[in-house]
């Protein structure tokens, strides 16, 4: 028996034969010493329904106080703690890209929401309304930071509100110039300086709050921009693990000091690169059981980067090759996020093994075994798993009897066989073996497996044992 090499991020590789093993919607976690195997791997955080609309496109949502505002279509919805129908506010958000909202401190919060590229409105008496001051322009994008909204635009330009006001000021204004590139986002870091970040160059500005003019000093340059309006995130209420952005080297990199460290496998960098429209590239985050995820996604496909075992794992919803989930937002103690498919807000829940019914396939392909340059015949392999998690009260046989569905590449991942169903055992039918024998001959590209698994139920893989022997 040998063990077979299970990969600990997705490596798809250039080609098949390059690659070093796949996880589709499942992370592996390293156990304790002393367990069976050193990592187990789950399936990822599940969506469950939360709020409804009469809506389409969600654009973004931000809570404030006991209430969600979410911006659906030209709509925005108000939501309670306990969801259900969202209520319509009066009123129009220009334009149809998604929005970047911030709130300040003002007894009652003033709301700003920006569309980029289509200016900026508020949310003011339960309703969407005009900023009240003109001379605020035309921003394409918001932050709040030490009693300022923080404005950017397009021409480098910066300019801030009064304290916990809508008023402005035209003397407020300062103008990022290390490079002459578009100023894309105000970040707030929690150290309390301010991120001004551009296409070319990101500046940081801070230090003692100015009395008259725009509050903050110049401190220093990194010379790194971002992709677009939406490939910066870390600022978000319940993150607190760091800034991330897809930068402008069409790598993803991590926030290290006043240094973007690159962290994105070169699968993930090629995939930035083939995009044509690259300001359409939006990255976030949430956390579930204390664990961070950053999701980078395109209209078509979404990676995700765990924090704690610094590793890569892909997100696909079902039947699409790509995560349904879009902007997560810490509100109520939970994270919530919109959905593609609809206009609805859904709860990210790690006790939720499917997507709002859908089933939410883990799929694991492992790295090439083999005894290359010879040919191998493979008699037999064993799983070493969760066994016994099936639902005795949930649907029939989805989660009452879970199988795990098994298929072999003899070439190395060029193709793949027809799957085989394993059963990993009824609630509590923990006892024996889980294995599947007589799989025929491997080249000498040697042998890959790929494991999927979409029962709900809450199942986890420890690893597979393979028996093989070389024939020439």
């Amino acid at each position: 028996m040998t063990a077979i090499p299970f990969p600990l991020l997705s490596a798809p590789g250039r080609k098949p034969q390059s690659a070093g093993g796949r996880l589709i919607n499942c992370f592996p976690e390293k156990l304790s010493g002393t367990a069976g195997e050193q990592y187990i791997y789950w399936r990822t955080p599940g969506l469950k329904a939360f709020g409804t609309s009469g809506g389409a496109t969600f654009r973004g949502a931000l809570q404030v106080g006991s209430t969600v505002y979410a911006v659906i279509d030209d709509t925005a919805y108000s939501f309670s703690s306990s969801g259900g129908a969202g209520t319509p506010l009066s009123g129009t958000v220009p334009g149809t890209a998604p929005v970047i909202m911030a709130r300040n401190n003002a007894a009652t919060p003033n709301i700003a929401i920006v569309s980029p590229g289509d200016g900026v409105v508020q949310i003011a008496s339960g309703s969407v309304s005009s900023w009240p001051d003109a001379d605020v322009g035309q921003p394409n994008s918001v932050c709040f930071l030490k009693g300022f909204f923080v404005f950017t635009y397009g021409d480098g330009k910066t300019r801030t509100s009064g304290v916990n006001s809508t008023s402005i000021n035209t003397l407020d204004v300062a103008t990022a110039e290390s490079k002459p590139d578009t100023l894309y986002r105000p970040m707030p870091l929690g150290n309390g300086q301010l991120l001004l970040v551009g296409s070319a160059s990101t500046e940081v500005w801070g230090g003692q709050v100015n009395d008259t003019g725009y509050p903050f000093s110049y401190i220093a340059t990194i010379p790194r921009g971002v992709v677009g309006p939406y490939a910066i995130t870390g600022d978000q209420d319940g993150w607190g693990k760091g800034i991330y952005a897809v930068g402008d080297d069409l790598k993803v990199s991590r926030l290290d000091g006043y240094e973007f460290t690159p962290i994105s496998p070169v699968e993930l960098d090629t995939l930035i690169e083939a995009e044509a429209d690259r300001t359409a590239l939006s990255i976030s985050a949430y956390v579930a059981q204390g664990r961070g995820y950053v999701v980078v996604q395109s209209p078509t496909w979404c990676w995700e980067f765990d924090t704690v075992l610094q590793s890569w794992h892909e997100r696909q919803s079902h039947l699409v090759a790509y995560w349904r989930g879009m902007y997560p937002v810490n509100a109520f103690g939970k994270w919530l996020c919109g959905d593609r498919s609809s206009g609805n807000l859904l709860e990210i829940s790690s006790t939720t093994h499917d997507e709002t019914g859908d089933p939410l396939r883990m799929r694991i392909e492992t790295g090439p075994l083999g005894g290359f340059p010879k040919v191998l015949r493979i008699n037999g392999i064993e799983l070493y798993l969760t066994k016994g998690v099936g639902i005795a009260t949930g649907a029939d046989p989805v989660q009452t009897d879970p199988d795990v569905e098994i298929s072999i590449s003899r070439d190395g991942g060029t193709t793949w066989s027809v799957g085989r169903s394993v059963k990993v055992g009824r609630q509590s039918l923990s006892a024996g073996r889980v294995r599947s024998a007589i799989w025929g001959q491997a080249d000498v590209q040697g042998v890959r497996w790929r494991f999927d698994e979409s029962s709900s139920v809450p199942f986890g893989f420890m690893g597979a044992d393979m028996q093989a022997e070389a024939l020439r």
